[in-house]
């Protein structure tokens, strides 16, 4: 029978690691769907079967219609088998608003959560917990977390706010590294 040694070797200390990372991030994501499951895009616009083909009927079914430009380049011979309309219905140009904003707030309070778990497992992987490779794999996480929630909010957020997510990151970063490691 084998016996677990107490320094065991590093590709199996890396595999705990990366394993800590990518679980504790997958862990944070279940979090997230529990606490504020994103918006489902068929709330905010159901599956029409029938498009309507004029105005009157697009607008009673909540589409929004655009009438064609005529084409002074094309050819004067229509197809006279071909059905006429004046234009087409979107189904989806009035909902899609509603959705937008409503995806839009689901990004802010996802990366409000992500930021949070990430900082939380920032500050208990600096704790003393008895095991470097958790330590370090609490902290590796964080930052994943920090990026991933910075992600998922950085096509939404604006300018500003982009760069003062970048500058607290790096001045957090920074901070943590000129406290917590000093050569």
């Amino acid at each position: 029978m084998q016996t677990i040694t107490s320094n065991p070797p590093k590709f199996v200390r890396w595999a705990l690691l990366v394993g800590i990372v990518v679980i504790l991030n997958v862990f944070f994501s279940v979090v997230l769907a529990l606490a504020y499951p994103a918006p489902v895009y068929e709330n905010y616009c159901p599956q029409v079967n029938i498009v309507p083909t004029d105005a009157p009927s697009c607008g009673a079914q909540g589409g929004a219609w655009t009438t064609y430009v005529s084409d002074p380049m094309a050819p004067s011979a229509v197809d006279a088998t071909s059905p006429k309309t004046a234009g087409y219905c979107d189904m989806y140009a009035t909902c899609q608003k509603p959705y937008q904003a409503a995806n839009d707030q689901h990004a802010l309070y996802a990366f409000v959560l992500m930021v949070g778990l990430g900082v939380i497992a920032l500050v208990a992987g600096f704790m003393p917990l008895g095991s470097s490779i958790v330590s370090s794999g609490l902290s590796y996480g964080g930052v994943v977390a920090l990026i991933i929630g910075s992600s998922e909010y950085w096509g939404t957020a604006g300018n500003w706010i982009r760069l003062a997510i970048a500058t607290v990151g790096l001045v957090a970063l920074l901070y943590i590294g000129w406290k917590h490691f000093k050569d």
